[in-house]
């Protein structure tokens, strides 16, 4: 038999939840280092980045929990999101290495460049992909996305928040 968005609905339920979760406690993190992270343009920009990893589950969720969705419509839903969140990335990247300067090793620029954002974003584009020709299997991509984007979001806040920004 084969597999449909549908039973996906359990999984979407948690990376919902979770990442809605996240972000609540994001924006409460936020609230209590207002006026620390007004101050440093780098700091905002690290939790404009933040909060759109943490968003990326929860919009996924909403997505596989919508009712009756037809397999190919779900997936281009997934690619456009996956690309509007890459670029929304790239435009916040862009803006916090031009505020933090330019950095010391080649090494430190790779990293800043390939993060586990970029690779979240590319497993998200390439599960809406193969749902749209047809691979309901690349609904499985969606799987490490999740984790990494969580894992990543919570990574980063961390830093964020403990970081002294001079």
């Amino acid at each position: 038999m084969p597999m449909s968005i549908e039973d996906w609905g359990s999984f979407g339920a948690v990376a919902g939840s979770a990442s809605g979760a996240l972000v609540g406690l994001l924006f409460v993190a936020i609230s209590l280092n207002r006026d620390r992270i007004a101050r440093h343009p780098t700091l905002r920009a690290t939790a404009v980045q933040t909060l759109m990893v943490f968003m990326l589950p929860l919009t996924i969720a909403l997505l596989l929990l919508t009712p009756r969705q037809p397999p190919r419509v779900f997936g281009i839903e997934v690619i456009i999101l996956g690309v509007i969140h890459a670029l929304g990335l790239a435009m916040v990247g862009r803006r916090k290495r031009a505020l933090a300067g330019k950095l010391d090793s080649h090494l430190a620029r790779l990293l800043d460049v390939i993060t586990p954002n970029m690779l979240t974003t590319v497993l998200v584009t390439a599960g809406g992909a193969a749902v749209t020709a047809g691979y309901t299997n690349g609904l499985y991509l969606l799987l490490p996305a999740v984790v990494v984007a969580l894992t990543g979001g919570v990574a980063n806040a961390w830093l964020f928040l403990i970081g002294d920004p001079d």
